[in-house]
């Protein structure tokens, strides 16, 4: 155990905590969540970017461009390699209707990667772990933040503009939205035993693309990232 953690991480025995950070990384998103640890080393790392950072006495695996479901499936194997134990997941999520910066909790995941298929046909939909969910719903309500549970359709991250899963989520009322990770996320992790959570923050929607720069926009996407972050590390304890 640990080889290939040690290859990709420098450790063959990781941090029992992690923290994933879907999306194209950059150095500015890095900083909006810096401050929210009591340390953090160098960030690292080829492709995907890491860090190790500590908070309130622990320690914390940090993965920053994580894009797509076959990405996100190799860090989870690396993860269980690695001995991790708890996992979250941090996502960015195309809204149908939802304002830029709404904090999203999936309740069901619309499976069309194709990567879940590949491990289990017959599974379409994936559902968070319902106690895991309880917990979530605890932190944000104690820590007082406004959102959204509802259903997502997970979609592969090449193959933009398909007609037929573009006509799906338009057509289907109860998605509130569409992204690349969270489906194979679950089900993997599930899978490996991992403890796992996730939440995710509107990034784009009709109105506004997700290249949209505009300085509300970016504050809200900011605001949105850095509230997580502290979900996050609240739940892991």
């Amino acid at each position: 155990m640990g080889r290939f953690s040690e290859v990709v991480f420098g450790r063959r025995e990781l941090p029992e905590r992690c923290l994933i950070y879907a999306g194209a990384y950059s150095a500015g998103r890095k900083d909006w969540v810096r401050n929210l640890f009591d340390s953090w080393q160098r960030v690292q790392g080829q492709w995907i970017k890491f860090t190790f950072s500590r908070k309130n006495g622990m320690e914390y695996l940090v993965v920053f461009n994580v894009y797509g479901a076959s990405l996100v499936l190799e860090i989870v194997q690396l993860l269980k390699e690695g001995n991790a134990k708890k996992v979250f997941f941090i996502g960015s999520l195309g809204g149908k209707e939802l304002p830029v910066g709404t904090l999203v909790l999936p309740t069901r995941i619309v499976d069309k990667t194709g990567l879940v298929a590949i491990d289990n046909p017959d599974e379409h939909v994936v559902q968070p772990d319902e106690y895991r969910l309880k917990r979530l719903r605890r932190a944000l309500d104690d820590s007082g933040e406004v959102y959204v549970e509802g259903e997502i359709v997970s979609v592969p991250c090449v193959l933009h503009n398909i007609k037929h899963l573009r006509s799906f989520v338009e057509k289907e009322e109860g998605v509130i939205g569409v992204e690349c990770e969270t489906s194979t996320y679950y089900h993997y992790t599930q899978k490996e035993k991992l403890e796992s959570y996730g939440l995710l923050y509107v990034s784009d929607n009709k109105k506004h693309d997700i290249i949209a720069a505009g300085k509300n926009l970016r504050n809200a996407r900011r605001k949105s990232l850095r509230k997580i972050t502290r979900i996050a590390t609240k739940v892991m304890e």
